[in-house]
């Protein structure tokens, strides 16, 4: 396939927040994105409490100012209750006051950064399935999808759990944790004991996490650490005299790690390149995250500032640094609480600001990027 008659420079594989904020950030770099969607709305899915430190980052996609539009309350911190001992963690403060976080409704906080996206030019295409890998000479050149091919000399995985670029290419996940299911589910009505602020209650056979979504519904998701299976109509006591909004859900939640999260020709981001369950309570800002560097990186590549195979090797680095870290300190946090089956890896993690390709300017875009916006959450 000659370079020269490639469709776009990107195709992105996921419309959910790792997948737009990698097209947010490649658009904004000049570069020109299509962006594949399965669904034809955005769906619904748990993860709907952001971690303050998500401001900074959606205010370099733009769309700061629309936060608002998006959100159903705001609270400065957890009620947890484990193991039979009850605190307030606040997320924290500065000179400005207590930060505090959002519960957002997915669906429409999906369906903002999609949006965002097509402002700035990519073209969605929604609904769209990818069905198989295009490859010129064993490199991925882009993809086969429902609406025809779609070349490209980079592809974005952004599919979440499926891992489908992964799955297509052979690329295996290693597993840092027992089997996990995490199940959820929504409900109607009042809980006054919510209203101020999401709680977290849990002991050494799982936990069960609650919070209002937005006035009127609230959600509750559940993870057995011992495998237990409640039956479809469980959930929490406190939610049997509310309307249930929708059947009960369920998402593997198991602890898992791409072997490889990109090489030349592509990327993977958010889900798709490293799970973990929801008490690490930062996917939805890793995503983000993820999503923005790896543009920063693609357009490097496409510009031909930096080699592709060092950028790889400076995000598989830093991606699978960053895992490790946060891995350790959840196994850790739930073998203090007398959690089973569970712990830590001895393993040096490298540190993204000083990783450096033979042009210097992967660190710099690692440093710029992750410096001064993210390292006071991480």
């Amino acid at each position: 396939m000659d370079a020269g008659r490639f469709d776009s420079d990107v195709v992105v594989i996921g419309g959910g927040p790792g997948g737009s904020a990698t097209a947010i950030t490649c658009a904004l770099l000049g570069l020109r994105v299509r962006l594949l969607e399965r669904h034809s709305f955005p769906a619904e899915r748990p993860g709907e409490t952001l971690h303050p430190g998500v401001e900074p980052v959606l205010a370099q996609l733009g769309v700061a100012d629309r936060l608002a539009s998006v959100v159903g309350s705001r609270h400065e911190g957890i009620r947890i209750c484990w193991g039979g001992t009850t605190r307030f963690e606040p997320y924290g403060h500065d000179d400005s006051g207590p930060w505090r976080g959002y519960q957002v409704w997915r669906p429409d906080f999906d369906a903002m950064l999609l949006n965002r996206a097509r402002e700035l030019g990519v073209q969605v295409f929604q609904p769209c399935s990818a069905i198989e890998v295009l490859q010129t000479h064993g490199v991925v050149a882009g993809v086969q999808t429902s609406a025809g091919p779609m070349t490209a000399p980079i592809v974005v995985d952004a599919s979440g759990r499926s891992h489908w670029l992964g799955t297509k290419l052979g690329i295996e996940r290693s597993v840092h944790s027992p089997p996990l299911v995490a199940r959820y589910g929504y409900a109607e009505g009042s809980l006054p004991a919510l209203d101020r602020s999401p709680s977290l209650v849990g002991d050494s056979s799982g936990w069960l996490w609650t919070a209002m979504i937005r006035p009127g519904l609230y959600q509750w998701a559940q993870v057995a650490f011992d495998g237990h299976r409640y039956p479809a109509s469980w959930r929490p006591d406190e939610f049997r005299r509310l309307i249930p909004h929708g059947p009960p859900r369920g998402a593997d939640v198991t602890w898992r790690l791409s072997r490889r999260t990109a090489d030349p020709g592509w990327f993977l981001v958010g889900d798709a390149a490293a799970i973990l369950d929801p008490t690490s309570a930062k996917g939805i800002l890793k995503a983000l995250l993820s999503g923005i560097t790896t543009g920063k990186l693609i357009s490097a590549v496409v510009t031909g500032t930096a080699p592709a195979d060092e950028v790889a090797a400076l995000y598989n680095d830093w991606l699978s640094g960053w895992f490790i870290s946060d891995r350790n300190q959840l196994a850790n946090f739930y073998l203090s609480l007398g959690v089973p089956h569970f712990q830590s890896i001895n393993r040096k993690v490298p540190k993204a600001a000083g990783l450096k390709c033979s042009t210097g300017y992967c660190g710099r875009i690692v440093r710029l990027h992750l410096g001064k916006v993210s390292e006071r959450w991480m």
